[in-house]
């Protein structure tokens, strides 16, 4: 429930003042949408190539891992699979940009196998080893940028719904609030000059009466 204006003369000023300060918000609310909607277009981008990175990367890792599986046998690529199981960490850095916090950067680290690990499987295990790293590392690039363009796509909206309340709503009450006390004060005004006048009018009769005495 929006907060009443003080009455009278005291009102106009406080309704001036909250006008003003939607309308300078307004202005920011543009400000603000302008680079989201900046932003958003670079993160759009970001989000498909990503994407394609990730997806040309999972079919190398496919490919090398068929080649593994082939020159070794499943079995042989499953014990080198689970060797290297659980040792990969994500590091992601977020940042905070018009009061949107979204992911920025992310990397991925990974142990590294010993030459033995790496005797024991076939001549395509390295190759696959790479490739598998590629893919995790591209899928998580890609879901970093996936989010980050969710993040400024549910910002920008927001946006928009506060710049409509204030123009639809907000900014119309107070300015018929305030036209509505202008007139009442107008009619005010006017009372006042007919009851002084009255008063003068009245003064300068008794003082004439006086004067004929």
């Amino acid at each position: 429930m929006a907060e009443p204006a003080p009455p009278g003369r005291a009102g106009r000023l406080w309704l001036q003042g909250r006008i003003a300060a939607a309308r300078r918000g307004l202005e920011l609310l543009d400000r603000k949408h302008q680079l989201l909607q900046r932003e958003l277009e670079k993160l759009e981008l970001a989000e498909r190539e990503t994407r394609d990175r990730w997806e040309a990367a999972c079919e190398e890792a496919e490919r090398w891992g068929l080649r593994a599986a082939v020159l070794g046998g499943q079995a042989d690529l499953s014990f080198a699979a689970s060797t290297f199981a659980g040792s990969t960490g994500v590091e992601v850095t977020w940042r905070n940009n018009m009061g949107v916090r979204y992911p920025d950067t992310v990397e991925c680290s990974f142990s590294e196998p010993s030459p033995a690990e790496l005797a024991a499987g076939n001549a395509a295990l390295r190759p696959a080893l790479r490739a598998y790293r590629s893919a995790l590392e591209t899928a998580a690039t890609h879901a970093a940028a996936d989010e980050a363009y969710r993040c400024v796509v549910e910002e920008l909206q927001a946006t928009k719904r506060r710049v409509r309340a204030i123009e639809r709503h907000r900014l119309p009450g107070l300015e018929e609030n305030l036209r509505r006390l202008q007139l009442h004060l107008d009619e005010l005004d006017r009372e006042e000059r007919v009851v002084t006048r009255w008063a003068r009018d009245r003064r300068d009769s008794s003082e004439d009466d006086l004067s004929r005495q």
